[in-house]
């Protein structure tokens, strides 16, 4: 698991394995190893891997977040929303009532195409 997610930070950043070898100090071998977890980077590498990528050790490694982990990223989007002027709270608000209606609308009944006329 955590050479896929290795190999989506990397790519999210715009970096092939050369130059994230480079900003690690390794070659694009060891990237390339670590990718196809042929070899398992240290604990200080995941934790530069972790810094560069700007994620945690844990989502690097694929473990699900914690939910006091959940608790603080809606802390700190509070925090942000407090901050924002009132017309950015209504567009954050309409964009976030969206999405929530999106990802929790009931899904539209299948049509049958071979129903008779």
């Amino acid at each position: 698991m955590y050479g896929q997610n290795i190999r989506l930070f990397r790519k999210q950043k715009g970096m092939n394995q050369h130059e994230l070898g480079a900003a690690m100090d390794v070659s694009a071998v060891s990237v390339s190893k670590w990718e196809r977890e042929q070899t398992q980077p240290d604990i200080e590498t995941l934790q530069k891997l972790a810094d560069l990528f700007d994620t945690s050790i844990d989502e690097l490694c694929g473990r699900p977040p914690k939910p006091e982990d959940a608790m603080d990223n809606m802390s700190v989007m509070c925090r942000a929303f407090r901050q924002m002027k009132p017309e950015e709270q209504e567009k954050y608000l309409a964009v976030g009532k969206a999405l929530f209606a999106s990802a929790f609308a009931p899904a539209a009944p299948a049509q049958n195409d071979d129903a008779a006329e």
